[in-house]
């Protein structure tokens, strides 16, 4: 059994307390990574955990064992679903389970997430489920359910030191592929190779530090001038194209370890930068110092936060290079529901929040294409004004030749 976050179940009892809630139910893989430090690895992982801080768990048989080693859940049931000679209804199986909690914890009003939210670069199977049965069900297992997507959310978005730990250790692997890659950047080498091989150096990391779960995405590698300008999209997937002299090259590398994500970019150049794509690399780099030096804790808003990434980049004469916002929330998910650093986003940024903060410069020349650069690295924001600690703090140039060995 896991050692529980002791700081995560108070500010779940306490969120509880507030929401005059006796129970939350948990049915995402993020959330319930959240309330048990498991990731489910199966659909049909059901969560319930109450006011006094009892956590109660429903899982699939094949993984009961992982389950008591890996999650510090009070309670741990089993239903025999994919079970030879057996034919069990999974989303029944859970409906039967609730009604059984329901009576005998005396839950009455329960929280709950009644809409999906996932914008990454995967889907994990549990992700891909609306979980409708289960939910149209709830109204006649508990007699009060409210929405908590919201409480879910906010909950998520403000991480305790046992899970800043677990990132730092994610970002420990993204290293490794940000290594060879620097490393491997070189003429003549195809955009799929280079990318096979930052990933295949993620999984090692993650075998060397005896990590029990890493997924990686094939990264995303663009090259040259055409297919960086416009790698401000999500569908920048490695081609058969080889480096050529001169080229900029951008890595997208999203990975996670045990369900703890880093999203890391790094730019580079094949051979000696021009004057424009160093001022264009330097440009981004100061916009991230400006967003982080502007920041005031429990003040600063998402949308004050990126107006002050892209007022640097303005100042440096590159606006028309602006195509995107700031960044976004990550830790339990590549993308989380808040915050979201950008225009709109008028929530403020609290300490404990991990972000991305990733300014892009997307330029051109007329209707030529020069370059996209983006660097991007995750903080968690500080207690303090201008404090945040980047969590991806290693190599950024655009000099292969000077990157980390």
């Amino acid at each position: 059994m896991a050692l529980p976050d002791e700081e995560r179940l108070n500010r779940i009892r306490q969120s509880l307390v507030d929401g005059e809630l006796d129970a939350l139910l948990l049915l995402y893989p993020d959330d319930i990574l959240m309330a048990t430090g498991m990731l489910p690895a199966s659909t049909h992982v059901a969560v319930l955990l109450d006011r006094d801080g009892g956590v109660s768990l429903l899982t699939p048989w094949w993984r009961e064992a992982f389950v008591a080693e890996e999650s510090w859940a009070d309670s741990i049931d089993c239903f025999d679903w994919c079970k030879r000679g057996c034919q069990v209804d999974p989303d029944r199986a859970v409906i039967e389970w609730l009604r059984t909690q329901s009576s005998g914890q005396g839950i009455e009003k329960v929280g709950v997430r009644l809409e999906v939210h996932h914008y990454g670069p995967n889907k994990m199977p549990s992700e891909c489920l609306t979980y409708d049965r289960i939910r149209a069900e709830l109204p006649s297992i508990f007699p009060v359910v409210e929405d908590a997507a919201d409480r879910i959310n906010q909950l998520k978005s403000v991480k305790t030191s046992r899970e800043i730990g677990k990132l730092k250790l994610a970002h420990q692997v993204a290293r490794a592929g940000a290594q060879v890659f620097y490393q491997l950047a070189r003429t003549g080498i195809r955009e799929i190779d280079l990318a096979t091989e930052v990933h295949c150096a993620v999984l090692r990391k993650g075998a060397s530090l005896g990590i029990d779960y890493v997924f990686c995405e094939m990264p995303q590698i663009t090259s040259g001038p055409e297919r960086t300008v416009i790698a401000d999209t999500l569908s920048n997937h490695p081609t058969p194209r080889r480096l050529e002299q001169g080229d900029p090259v951008l890595l997208e590398l999203g990975a996670h370890a045990e369900g703890y994500w880093a999203d890391i970019t790094r730019a580079a150049v094949v051979g000696e930068p021009t004057r424009l794509l160093e001022r264009l690399h330097q440009a981004v780099l100061d916009a991230q110092a400006a967003a982080i030096a502007s920041y005031v804790p429990g003040q600063s808003t998402g949308e004050q936060l990126c107006q002050a990434s892209w007022q640097a980049m303005r100042e440096a004469g590159f606006e028309q290079g602006i195509t995107h916002f700031l960044g976004h929330g990550l830790g339990f998910a590549y993308h989380e529901d808040r915050p979201t650093l950008g225009p709109g986003e008028h929530r403020p940024v609290l300490p404990g929040q991990v972000t991305s903060i990733e300014p892009g410069l997307y330029w051109r020349e007329g209707s030529r294409p020069v370059a996209g650069i983006r660097v991007e690295e995750n903080v968690v924001w500080g207690e303090r004004a201008g404090e945040a600690e980047i969590l991806s703090k290693y190599f950024r140039g655009l000099d292969p030749l000077t990157g980390e060995s």
